[in-house]
């Protein structure tokens, strides 16, 4: 393995991770070399606001380094079609590296811990970036690579990415689940989700200042039971469900408080 720094990357896959990492990785003067995808038109769209080229197989590739932007389902394909002189790094949050290593090849994790769309700029020097790898100058020259993009860079293991992971899930996944509830429910009520902006944006800032247990309002903190029989009225359903979920988890957090 040399122990030179990352020059020319191969990207594979299309998506929205796949998106925003070729860019500011061209961005930063990296060279991407090609973009390799299952979806070709998505594929050749990338490769095309790149300059670069769009490629239909893996067989013959050689850059410093395979980018894999795939699904966790999709990676252990991704690395049998690629040649053994290859080394490659994925971006997923969950997939143990142990369960990918092959004695003949050079295998990394690169992930960055963010939420990714396309039509959503982001700016990725405050995402952290957590990279994993057996061989010590590989880790090195990922760390590397990530810090071009980042200034929050990390060695994390396996165990320690799938419980970062798993809070992730639960801060993005779960709360923008909620953001649509709320906007499904005020739509039934002819209201503007609009209202909710501001709460939702003061929400996220306190936390600059205090604890998320610090920051804790509402009903079911002040455990006002007239206001969440009230509201529990007006819902049905999984909503009223999740309510009664969240409501109940609030109050045993604060029981003794």
């Amino acid at each position: 393995m040399s122990s030179g720094a990352i020059q020319h990357i191969g990207i594979i896959g299309s998506g929205n991770v796949a998106w925003h990492l070729a860019h500011h990785l061209k961005s930063e003067g990296l060279t991407i070399d090609w973009i390799f995808s299952r979806n070709e038109q998505t594929g050749t769209e990338l490769a095309s606001s790149l300059s670069t080229k769009y490629i239909s197989s893996l067989d013959e590739v050689q850059p410093d380094l395979a980018l894999i932007c795939v699904n966790d389902d999709a990676i252990q394909s991704i690395i049998s079609q690629l040649p053994d002189s290859i080394p490659m790094a994925y971006t997923s949050g969950t997939k143990p590296l142990k369960d990918l290593l092959l004695e003949q090849q050079e295998i990394g994790v690169f992930y960055p811990l963010q939420t990714f769309s396309k039509e959503k700029a982001i700016n990725l020097f405050e995402v952290p970036f957590f990279i994993e790898a057996e061989n010590p100058v590989f880790a090195q020259q990922l760390f590397d690579l990530a810090w071009k993009l980042s200034r929050s860079v990390q060695f994390a293991s396996s165990e320690a990415r799938k419980h970062l992971h798993l809070s992730a899930v639960m801060v993005n996944n779960f709360t923008n689940h909620l953001f649509y509830l709320a906007n499904e429910y005020l739509s039934q009520h002819d209201l503007d989700w609009q209202n909710l902006k501001p709460l939702i944006q003061e929400t996220v800032s306190k936390l600059d200042s205090l604890s998320p247990f610090e920051a804790q309002t509402g009903p079911a903190r002040r455990k006002d039971q007239a206001t969440i029989e009230t509201q529990l009225a007006l819902l049905e359903g999984q909503q009223k469900e999740l309510y009664q979920l969240f409501t109940d988890s609030i109050l045993k957090t604060y029981s003794n408080k």
